[in-house]
């Protein structure tokens, strides 16, 4: 990809701490298992590690072919377009022996939030898709139009936590009788239109909360980190170590709770009580970084 996807394409998250934390070795193999622009990818090969990298999106997978040519040449890295769901059978495709450390980075990296066109963010008026694989049939834009108004309200209630999404289900069903919505901006003023009547007021965009909710389904990304973290504790070796970057509550309470059942079943130590956040300077330069947690666990 080019000059200017290259400039965006990533913006890596408390990347000194991930690569501290996961203790990076020379030529031991490590798993990148969300590796988007390959900014942790960069850091641990930085440090002498080789990286396997995973991600479900074909742009990606493009873009870190391009991006580290010269290291899958030379066997550093091995990139595979998969879901990090099936991280077990892509080290055994891949003939590695020893992993040892994963990092999840969860959510969407800085080029599908700017610059994609499959309606991820609500600033941009695009097709309402968000899809991460593009192989994937289940469009937001379906679920929009076809899904009952009590099962968006579910959606919007389970996956944004948004409190008028009783409200917001009924004014989307009202909307798609008179014509389907199909694009990003009419979906956001929908909501705004709601949050205006209900007089509620809020520091984020009254859209945040639903375009998260449509994303997490059409992704199914709580299951698939439900099954991608036990399976990362599967195959890393004993002293290896997972570490989970969250975004929102969602995703950092299953992390807790994964591996909090992980310690009382005496197959893993949490190295930090309490995650890591950004620093003063990282959130100066990546404004995005404010809600991330980072989480580690070492395998016993």
């Amino acid at each position: 990809m080019k000059t200017e996807t290259n400039q965006i394409f990533h913006e890596p998250v408390l990347l000194n701490e991930v690569v501290e934390c996961l203790q990076v070795s020379d030529d031991k193999w490590y798993i990148d298992a969300t590796a988007g622009g390959g900014g942790h990818t960069k850091g641990i090969l930085n440090k002498g590690g080789k990286v396997l990298c995973i991600d479900r999106d074909l742009e990606a997978v493009a873009y870190l072919k391009e991006k580290f040519k010269q290291e899958i040449a030379t066997g550093k890295v091995i990139i595979r377009q998969m879901n990090f769901n099936q991280i077990k059978d892509c080290v055994s495709q891949a003939g590695i022996a020893k992993i040892y450390g994963i990092i999840f980075d969860l959510g969407l990296s800085t080029y599908q939030i700017k610059k994609s066109t499959r309606g991820f963010s609500f600033n941009n008026d695009a097709m309402l898709d968000m899809r991460m694989s593009q192989e994937e049939k289940l469009t937001a834009k379906e679920i929009i139009n076809n899904y009952s108004q009590n099962d968006l309200y579910e959606i919007f209630r389970k996956f944004g936590e948004e409190n008028l999404a009783r409200e917001i289900a009924y004014a989307i069903y009202r909307a798609r009788s008179v014509k389907p919505i199909e694009k990003t901006g009419q979906l956001k003023q929908i909501v705004e239109s709601i949050y205006k009547k209900a007089k509620v007021h809020t520091k984020i965009n009254p859209a945040t909360k639903v375009f998260q909710a449509l994303r997490i389904e059409v992704n199914r990304e709580l299951e698939n980190l439900q099954i991608g973290i036990n399976q990362a504790m599967d195959i890393l070796i004993p002293g290896g170590r997972c570490a989970v970057i969250s975004f929102h509550s969602l995703e950092d309470r299953i992390v807790k709770q994964f591996f909090n059942e992980t310690v009382e079943n005496k197959t893993g130590k949490i190295i930090y009580k309490r995650p890591l956040r950004a620093s003063k300077l990282e959130l100066r330069e990546n404004p995005s970084s404010r809600s991330a947690k980072l989480r580690i666990i070492e395998k016993l």
